[in-house]
């Protein structure tokens, strides 16, 4: 290969830099806090982007959605058992499938209960010991 070839090979790859430079420009230029009309950190503070007041009251949160979307998942999957046991139209292998999904979700529904029971076990027993809203945020 000779020197013109190697240059015109190298100038080949410019319109693909350009094309990257171009997008990090964009990146760092217009998506910025202030160009996204966020509100700006006070000098010398640290903000909290998930407005949780402390770590527990962020995993109580969590374990609230938690349940919430367990208990959810638990009422489809208990309408779609019901939906396979009316398919098997009394076909053994198909019912005994059918049955063992729905033992399975009446497993997972007391795990789920379990896990509610737990906290709410663990949230009394914290504000009886005399910690204000200690579990305020599972208003259920």
């Amino acid at each position: 290969m000779s020197f013109i070839e190697k240059v015109c090979h190298s100038f080949s790859k410019v319109p693909q830099m350009a094309v990257h430079l171009g997008w990090g420009a964009f990146l760092m230029l217009f998506l910025t806090p202030q160009s996204a009309f966020a509100t700006p950190c006070p000098e010398g503070r640290l903000c909290n982007p998930i407005n949780f007041p402390n770590l527990t009251a962020f995993l109580l949160e969590i374990v609230n959605i938690a349940i919430q979307y367990g208990a959810l998942l638990i009422v489809f999957f208990i309408v779609f058992a019901g939906f396979k046991f009316v398919t098997a139209q009394g076909n053994s292998e198909k019912v005994s499938e059918a049955r063992k999904m729905f033992t399975w979700i009446v497993v997972g529904a007391f795990v789920l209960l379990g896990v509610y029971v737990i906290k709410a076990a663990i949230c009394g027993s914290i504000e009886q010991l005399g910690v204000t809203n200690a579990c305020g945020l599972t208003s259920q």
